[in-house]
C-alpha cells in the first residue's frame, strides 16, 4: 500500500506546500491539543467536548450513535490513548460506532488526545498514498488505519526526515509533532474531492 512513498518523494512534495496564515484550523489545531494535555484522566464530560470540536473538523454534524452506556468504555479507551497504548481492531471499531460511524473522525479525535502516536486519516491522505479514490469501505478498514500509522512511524523516524519536520514548522509557525508534519505534507497533496466530505463523515 505504501511502497509509492519515498523520502524522496515527500521532500519533493514538502516543497509545495503553502499555508494561508489566516486558514481557523490552524489557529484551532494547538487549542485542541492543549485541552486534553491539560487533563490528566479523561472523563464523560472531556470525552463530550472533545469529539464535538473534533467535529468542527468534519464536514457533518456529530450525532452519537450509541446511547450513554457505551460511554464508559468510550472513555476507559480514550484514556489508553492518552497513556500512549495502540489501539486494537476492536477497539478502534468501538470508538466508531460511538462517534458517527467514522474511522476518520476517531482518528482526529485519537491525535488531538495523543498527536506522538496517532496519526490523522481521511480520503486526501488515501488518495496521496494510493493514487486514487477510496470506497467508503477503504477509508473506514481499521487495519489499513493501522498499517498506516507504522507507516508514518517508518518514515519519521528516519533522519533524513527531520528537515522536512523542521521546514513544516516553520511553515505552520508553532512545534508540531513529525506524524503531524507527516500528515500534512500527505493532506495537502492528495488533492480534495466532490466525494471526500461523503466519505470522510460517513454520516
Amino acid at each position: 500500500m505504501f511502497d509509492k512513498i519515498s523520502l524522496e518523494k515527500l521532500k519533493e512534495d514538502e516543497s509545495k506546500v503553502v499555508f494561508e496564515k489566516d486558514k481557523s484550523y490552524l489557529v484551532a489545531y494547538p487549542e485542541f491539543l492543549q485541552y486534553f494535555k491539560d487533563i490528566d484522566v479523561i472523563t464523560k464530560h472531556h470525552l463530550v467536548i472533545g469529539i464535538h470540536f473534533t467535529y468542527g473538523w468534519m464536514p457533518t454534524i456529530f450525532n452519537f450513535r450509541k446511547d450513554e452506556s457505551q460511554f464508559d468504555n468510550a472513555v476507559a479507551i480514550l484514556n489508553k490513548v492518552k497513556q500512549g497504548v495502540l489501539l486494537t481492531a476492536e477497539e478502534l471499531d468501538l470508538l466508531r460506532a460511538c462517534f458517527n460511524n467514522s474511522l476518520v473522525g476517531v482518528s482526529k479525535l485519537l491525535h488531538f488526545i495523543n498527536p506522538e502516536n496517532y496519526a490523522i486519516w481521511d480520503s486526501r491522505v488515501y488518495r496521496y498514498i494510493k493514487g486514487k479514490d477510496a470506497w467508503q469501505y477503504q477509508i473506514h478498514d481499521y487495519e489499513a488505519y493501522l498499517a498506516y500509522l507504522q507507516f508514518c512511524k517508518g518514515i519519521i523516524s528516519q533522519p533524513a526526515f527531520q528537515p522536512l519536520h523542521q521546514s513544516m514548522m516553520k511553515k505552520v509557525g508553532y512545534e508540531i509533532t513529525a506524524l503531524r508534519s507527516l500528515e500534512l505534507i500527505m493532506f495537502k497533496n492528495g488533492t480534495a474531492s466532490r466525494a471526500d466530505n461523503i466519505i470522510d463523515s460517513n454520516a
